[in-house]
């Protein structure tokens, strides 16, 4: 029974072994073929989800695949991110062995992330900042104490999904404080637009206080419009929110095509 119980779990643990090893071979060749899509400079990192592998391999279908590449150019940016969520990947395994699969997705949502290193370059002068978002309670509050705002500060009509805080350090009449934002996040086309809407400067009524010309300048300031680029896979972009010291702008796409040859010129410039 002892040789059996063993005989088992030795028997497991190469079937396991196996379907790691599958699982690399697949996410390798996927990588390859995503990489030459997307026109990036390096193999991005894909993870195949679920288990075991072989099953989805030998349907030729797999549920969910993952695709990420960070510190990307675009234009003047070079530390964009990109994600990718691609789902039912369709390609036999046969093709993934001759190491030139022609792979079709059902459904994928693909997403770039502008971090906070890109953009602080578009905010002369600033040299600290975190972005983040804004949930009712802050836009309640703001309301609230809206008379240490620096005045035509507003974010009546603003919903949380369109917000975002950004908090940098600039100088104000020679010196340097931390100016907090609240902006409007729009999609302009393809390209992102914040528009500040309350501006506070320091803590309590300094903002309020300030000259009518540096006021104007701050709006200027934190007023930008940034071009991502395309997405990728030729995703259309439908939504755009912060996040954690990010700006994400993303889309979805459907039924398409990875063959081993092909670019869509994605993220990378």
């Amino acid at each position: 029974m002892k040789r059996i119980v063993i005989g088992l779990i030795v028997a497991i643990v190469l079937l396991v072994a196996i379907d790691f090893a599958a699982a690399s071979t697949a996410e390798y060749q996927v990588s390859s073929r995503v990489r030459e899509q997307l026109a990036l400079p390096d193999d991005p990192a894909v993870k195949i989800n679920g288990f075991p592998f072989l099953a989805q391999a030998l349907a030729g279908d797999y549920r969910r695949v993952d695709v990420s590449a960070d510190r990307l150019t675009v234009g003047t940016m070079h530390e964009v991110g990109l994600r990718a969520e691609l789902y039912h990947v369709r390609v036999p395994f046969s093709q993934i062995l001759s190491g030139s699969p022609s792979i079709s997705v059902d459904d994928a949502q693909g997403s770039l992330l502008i971090t906070r290193d890109d953009l602080i370059k578009q905010l002369p002068g600033v040299t600290k900042l975190t972005i983040g978002p804004v949930d009712y309670g802050a836009l309640d509050a703001a309301v609230a104490d809206s008379a240490n705002a620096a005045p035509g500060s507003s974010v009546t009509g603003i919903s949380p999904d369109d917000a975002v805080r950004l908090v940098a350090t600039t100088n104000v009449l020679g010196q340097q404080v931390d100016v907090s934002v609240i902006a409007m996040l729009q999609l302009a086309g393809r390209q992102i637009q914040i528009s500040p809407r309350d501006i506070r400067v320091g803590s309590g009524p300094q903002a309020a206080r300030l000259p009518q010309m540096v006021q104007t300048g701050l709006r200027g300031l934190f007023t930008v419009r940034i071009d991502p680029g395309a997405l990728p896979f030729s995703v259309t972009p439908t939504s755009l929110r912060a996040v954690d010291n990010a700006l994400q702008i993303s889309g979805v796409a459907h039924d398409l095509v990875i063959s081993p040859g092909t670019s869509s010129a994605g993220a990378a410039n």
